[in-house]
């Protein structure tokens, strides 16, 4: 890749970014890697369904060639989440459903839209036609999908395990030392009050303040 081409590849993704902001995804958060911009960070924090209050860290790989390769996104979850189109093995979503092809009329904003809705309304999995192709069975999880079909009293209570143990896990740190990794902090009012006050106040914070919470998340 040349580098004119490079600078084109990251004023496109600089645009994905933007649009993203721009759209109602509701609940979910990503940012590019400060080291290599093909590479996302991302957490959803589920508000509906039977996932709600899950709290669930993932990655986002973009192609060498994004936003040009006809091949989608990668998303790959941090820790073990039991839903019938992430595989157990490789925790790798799979996405073909909404997205057999990437082209140009595909934005990440509509991925992350789907992230969420893939979430909130897992009964949608059981309609895909690929659940019964060989390859669908071989990157997804056929353990839930069976107890999604069969038995949703034994799906609730392995779902309701996962959320409980994302909320377990929330302040583990899992990017290394990327400067753009997300991260969780537990309540400190002497340090987080101040923020908090001038955030409600819509003032504008300090540089400190500022870098403190560009990618923190502060729980109560």
């Amino acid at each position: 890749m040349t580098l004119d081409t490079k600078i084109q590849q990251e004023y496109k993704i600089l645009a994905e970014y933007k649009m993203i902001m721009s759209e109602n995804v509701r609940g979910v958060y990503v940012i590019p890697s400060y080291e290599n911009s093909l590479h996302w960070f991302g957490v959803i924090f589920v508000r509906e369904g039977v996932y709600n209050e899950g709290i669930f860290r993932f990655s986002i790989t973009l192609p060498d060639n994004f936003p040009s390769d006809t091949k989608a996104p990668v998303i790959v979850f941090k820790s073990e989440v039991f839903h019938p189109f992430i595989c157990p093995e490789t925790k790798q979503l799979d996405t073909r459903d909404a997205f057999p092809e990437w082209d140009t009329t595909c934005h990440l904003w509509q991925l992350l839209k789907y992230l969420i809705y893939i979430f909130e309304q897992p009964e949608v999995c059981l309609s895909s036609t690929l659940n019964d192709q060989e390859e669908g069975k071989k990157v997804r999880n056929q353990e839930a999908l069976e107890m999604l079909r069969h038995n949703r009293g034994d799906f609730q209570a392995k779902v309701k395990k996962c959320v409980q143990e994302s909320q377990e896990k929330v302040y583990e740190a899992v990017d290394g030392e990327d400067r753009h990794a997300i991260v969780f902090e537990e309540w400190n009012s002497n340090v987080h009050a101040g923020i908090l006050e001038k955030i409600k106040n819509n003032q504008p914070l300090d540089i400190d303040q500022a870098t403190a919470t560009a990618n923190t998340a502060i729980f109560p």
